[in-house]
């Protein structure tokens, strides 16, 4: 939800629209660990290799272009229209020179290209496995990779865990299976696609992401899923915990808490480390001086709190008000010439951002004010961790495979209270 990036995103919870049921436990390899029962989920989800699933590469693009490394065809209604191997679409103007024209306007509003053979589709650049259904929408044109549910697979967790060594590996397994978990918990058969390709969701860059690894790992996981009370979870993940995971609502404070994700140390037994160690951002320090405080409050305050949009004044003070659970700040009051705001939870990373920009590491931090002339002169935080901290760790994912810890085991740790399962299709 660092790896590339290895992070996560803050993201509301959606009702699956299949119903679960689960079936009885039958033998089989329990994943990670020897030969057990596990339970096996049935009717409602398919397995990976036929499960499809509708990413949204773009929701208001307003052109475009398809091509394809071989043959393929646009379907518009009943009309196909087959491309040779160089052929190119463009939108929003025309297929191959005027043959667009020939078909009626009320079979323009939906294209769907699909590959021939073992072509791959190239939409603006980048290769995609399945088919791109282009929508066009009062905003523009709304483009959806369709795809079975591994190869998606395939284009997303190296993105989310990166390049890993030899004794990291159930690191990448238990990635691949919380990646899973999360694409069969947001089906939405409510709208035209059930994820986005961003940190929205989850990170997807298609064939050109894949690597022999993760395409290793999800192979040894095939169908393998986290349960809670015998259905697929949402399991979010980010970066860096920085010490201790974190609950629903001491980040996304309007998200009900989930009794699969609350806190978990993220200790090393017996010892003052912790899994996550190695991480590049397990502790950090940024620093606004007085311009660039009062730049990214007047920039952004507004959005999160009933903060004036202009003419916000002097900024007096910054304080934290309270600590969560897990350590993190749960709120920070801002006081300033025209009264007092109120962030809470993760908006505060949204508030405090860099020059460029960037949202702040996470909540997990302490701090320091200078005062000059009657407003902060300075403010220095000191913060640990890298993303919103709720569900697995990343880095402390690579810090327990690396101690010898199996997929079972980490995903068991970071989503406690859960069970490792088996979409039966």
């Amino acid at each position: 939800m660092r790896n590339a990036r290895l992070r996560r995103r803050s993201r509301a919870y959606i009702a699956v629209a299949a119903v679960i049921g689960v079936g009885a436990c039958v033998s089989l390899v329990s994943p990670g660990s020897g030969t057990g029962k596990i339970p096996v989920v049935r009717g409602g989800y398919k397995s990976g290799a036929t499960q499809l699933v509708r990413i949204a590469l773009e929701t208001a693009a307003q052109t475009g272009t398809i091509s394809a490394t071989g043959p393929w065809q646009v379907v518009q209604g009943d009309i196909i229209l087959p491309m040779p191997n160089n052929g190119v679409a463009d939108f929003p103007l025309s297929f191959d020179g005027a043959r667009i024209r020939q078909i009626p306007p009320a079979m323009r509003s939906q294209t769907i290209a699909k590959p021939l053979g073992s072509s791959f589709l190239i939409w603006n650049g980048k290769r995609y496995r399945g088919e791109l259904v282009i929508t066009q929408t009062d905003s523009g044109l709304l483009v959806v990779n369709r795809l079975p549910m591994d190869s998606y697979l395939r284009g997303v967790v190296p993105l989310e865990i990166g390049n890993r060594t030899s004794a990291e590996v159930a690191a990448v397994q238990a990635q691949a299976v919380a990646a899973r978990t999360y694409a069969y918990k947001h089906l939405n058969d409510s709208r035209a696609f059930d994820m986005y390709s961003t940190v929205q969701d989850q990170v997807y860059g298609g064939v050109d992401a894949e690597k022999p690894q993760s395409d290793t790992a999800i192979t040894t996981t095939q169908d393998v899923v986290v349960l809670y009370a015998g259905q697929p979870i949402s399991t979010p993940y980010h970066s860096t915990c920085g010490g201790s995971t974190a609950a629903v609502t001491e980040v996304w404070y309007n998200q009900p808490d989930e009794p699969y994700l609350r806190p978990v140390s993220d200790r090393i037994p017996g010892t003052d480390h912790f899994y996550c160690d190695p991480s590049p951002r397990f502790s950090w320090t940024q620093n606004f001086d007085a311009a660039a405080l009062r730049a990214v409050m007047e920039k952004y305050l507004a959005n999160y709190t009933d903060a004036p949009k202009s003419g916000l004044g002097k900024i007096v003070d910054v304080r934290e008000t309270g600590r969560t659970p897990s350590g993190r700040v749960a709120a920070l009051t801002v006081q300033t010439d025209g009264g007092n705001f109120t962030l809470r939870g993760n908006d505060i990373r949204f508030v405090l951002r860099d020059p460029k920009g960037t949202i702040l590491n996470s909540t997990y931090f302490a701090l320091t004010t200078a005062k000059s002339g009657g407003e902060i002169s300075n403010l220095t935080v000191n913060g640990r961790g890298y993303g919103h901290g709720i569900g697995m760790c990343q880095w402390g994912a690579i810090g327990r495979a690396r101690a010898g810890q199996n997929y079972r085991t980490i995903l068991e740790t970071y989503y406690p209270g859960t069970t490792i399962g088996r979409i039966a299709g």
